[in-house]
Formats: C-alpha cells, sequence, structure tokens
C-alpha cells in the first residue's frame, strides 16, 4: 500500500499524478486537467502549495512529459472529484498508505529509550573495536613490508660495500637486479630508467656511442668511456629515493588512520 505514497523533502508525505491516475483507473492527462483547474481556483486561497508541477522520462520512447507531486491536502481536494464504490475504496487505499507513511515517520522522530541508548552505543563500541581491529592490521602488514623491503635495500647497499674485490659493472648489475627485485619492476624498464637518468643529468647518451666489437655491453662502453661511475651512482640514488618513499608511505598510512579513529 505504501507505493501509493512517497517520502519528500522536510519528511513530507507525498504522491503524484501518474499514481493517482494508475490506481484510479484514469488517463493522466485528464488526472492533468483536474488538478490545473483546482490550481486556478485555489491560487489565491492557499498559501501553500498542494501541487508542484514537474516532470517524468516515460520509459518505453524516453520522452518527458508533465506530471504534478502533490501532499496530503492536493490529494484529498482532487478526489473529492472521483466518485463511485471503487472511486471510494481507493479514497480509503490512499488515506490508510498517507497515515501509515506518516506514523513510520513519526516513529523515526522519537526520541529514544535508554535501552535503545544503550544498544546504539554497544554497536557503535563494536564497530570502533572493529574499525581498529582493521587498522591494526593494515599497519602490520605495511611494517612487515616496509621491514622486508629494508632488508632488501640494505642488503644491496651492504653487498656493494662487502664486496670492493668485484669490478664496478658487477656492482652496477647487482644493484640494478636488487632495485627490480624491490620494486617489482621489470630489468629492462630499470636499465630504461637509468639510462634516461645518464642523459638527463649528465648529457650522456649511451646510444650514440659505437662498440669495438660486436659483443661489447652497454657497461663496458660506459667504462672505455670513463662514465661508468656515473651509472653507479644514478642506481644508487634510486635505491635511496625508494627507501625514504617507503617511509614516507608508512608515516602517511599510519597519520591517516590514527585520524580515522
Amino acid at each position: 500500500m505504501n507505493e501509493l505514497v512517497f517520502k519528500g523533502q522536510n519528511d513530507q508525505v507525498l504522491t503524484n499524478s501518474l499514481l493517482v491516475a494508475e490506481k484510479f483507473g484514469k488517463e493522466h492527462k485528464h488526472v492533468l486537467d483536474a488538478i490545473r483547474e483546482l490550481m486556478q481556483g485555489c491560487a489565491e486561497t492557499s498559501a501553500d502549495p498542494m501541487f508542484v508541477e514537474t516532470i517524468y522520462v516515460n520509459e518505453q520512447n524516453r520522452q518527458e512529459y508533465p506530471m504534478f507531486v502533490m501532499n496530503r491536502d492536493g490529494f484529498t481536494l482532487l478526489a473529492m472529484g472521483f466518485t463511485g464504490k471503487k472511486a471510494l475504496k481507493f479514497k480509503l487505499d490512499y488515506i490508510a498508505a498517507f497515515n501509515a507513511m506518516e506514523k513510520a515517520l513519526k516513529e523515526q522522530q522519537k526520541p529514544l529509550t535508554s535501552a535503545q541508548m544503550f544498544a546504539m552505543q554497544a554497536n557503535i563500541n563494536l564497530e570502533h573495536e572493529q574499525r581498529l581491529e582493521n587498522v591494526e592490521k593494515r599497519l602490520n602488514a605495511i611494517e612487515q613490508e616496509r621491514e622486508e623491503n629494508g632488508k632488501l635495500l640494505l642488503s644491496v647497499s651492504m653487498s656493494s660495500e662487502m664486496l670492493p674485490e668485484i669490478s664496478l659493472r658487477n656492482k652496477v648489475r647487482q644493484l640494478v637486479n636488487k632495485y627490480a627485485s624491490a620494486t617489482n619492476t621489470k630489468q629492462q624498464d630499470v636499465w630504461h630508467k637509468v639510462y634516461e637518468q645518464l642523459y638527463y643529468l649528465y648529457q650522456i647518451s649511451i646510444h650514440s656511442y659505437k662498440k669495438i666489437r660486436r659483443d661489447e655491453s652497454k657497461l663496458e662502453i660506459a667504462e672505455r668511456n670513463h662514465f661508468l661511475d656515473k651509472i653507479y651512482i644514478i642506481i644508487s640514488n634510486l635505491i635511496r629515493e625508494h627507501k625514504a618513499t617507503l617511509s614516507s608511505l608508512v608515516t602517511d598510512c599510519i597519520t591517516k588512520s590514527k585520524n580515522e579513529l
């Protein structure tokens, strides 16, 4: 029965001309004509509008058509012109729908009892505890990830410091491999990033140097032309920047989680 009415702004119970026409078995255009006549007759005597004209979209042709929204007084005035046994039953159905909706809205506005307030507070506390537990899990996961990445990146620095006997080329390769693993990046993308920074920072294009033999690698070319140390500096800086980003991410997440609480 409540489909005959609906809640409007300020908890006002309303219906519309489409619902009325369907319920009373009338053509919508005739209901519109009746409403317009009523609006002309009561325009000077009613301070609050009982009818408000709006539009609706027809589901079949997707065209817009006029429609009126009305309150209880507007419906009562309109329904006075509907006669017959069926019309009387429909009027009673509408009155019952208006009453039921208004009663439901009033129930929502009633002050809570002590038992209801206690139950509501208990639910709030439970939700708060669940949110706190979820935040703690998130922080633990982030902290664990930071520790794992920190250990991985630390091993990069230590490996480069503890193995002075290996060539600088191998050190660079190790750093690139470790960085790719720590950031979950393809090695070829890391090399591309390194050579790109080599150009932007030092105006050195690795592709502009010719090989002296067919199997000569880019690192060998860099070593032969005395800029391998610059590549080493670039990959080392990338590792330090990644560590700083991880630390900042964890700090921001902790701050955000505390604010949510």
